[in-house]
């Protein structure tokens, strides 16, 4: 066997190590309320749903008839969103980081009818 091959196999050797000790994982991306969106008709999203550490949710609403406003779990509780991360484009992806994450509608009463959710990715 030439030098050439020997080096060749233990290039592919220590790739395929390598490989097989990366945990390779697609992000998926959930549209938050599904297919009403963010808003009054979430019913009880996200029930159900896994959610993965680069997990994508995305919020979707008309601009200027909600926002979107990642509070902690007091401003959640309160529906308070002083001091929280204002998001308002109409079209709000978020990347999930490990932990648990609230967000909140503060426009009007939005937030205590129900335009809430709380999102735990692992």
């Amino acid at each position: 066997m030439s030098e050439g091959n020997k080096v060749t196999i233990i290039a592919l050797a220590m790739i395929l190590c390598i490989l097989l000790q990366t945990n390779i994982s697609i992000a998926d991306t959930f549209p938050v309320g599904g297919a009403n969106g963010w808003g009054f008709s979430m019913n009880g999203w996200p029930n159900g749903k896994t959610f993965k550490t680069g997990d994508i949710i995305e919020f979707k609403y008309p601009i200027g008839m909600h926002n979107v406003v990642k509070v902690n779990k007091a401003g959640y509780d309160s529906c308070n969103g002083v001091g929280g991360q204002v998001f308002s484009s109409g079209d709000d992806k978020v990347t999930l980081e490990q932990g648990t994450f609230y967000f909140i509608c503060t426009i009007g009463s939005h937030c205590s009818n129900g335009v809430k959710a709380v999102v735990t990715a692992n």
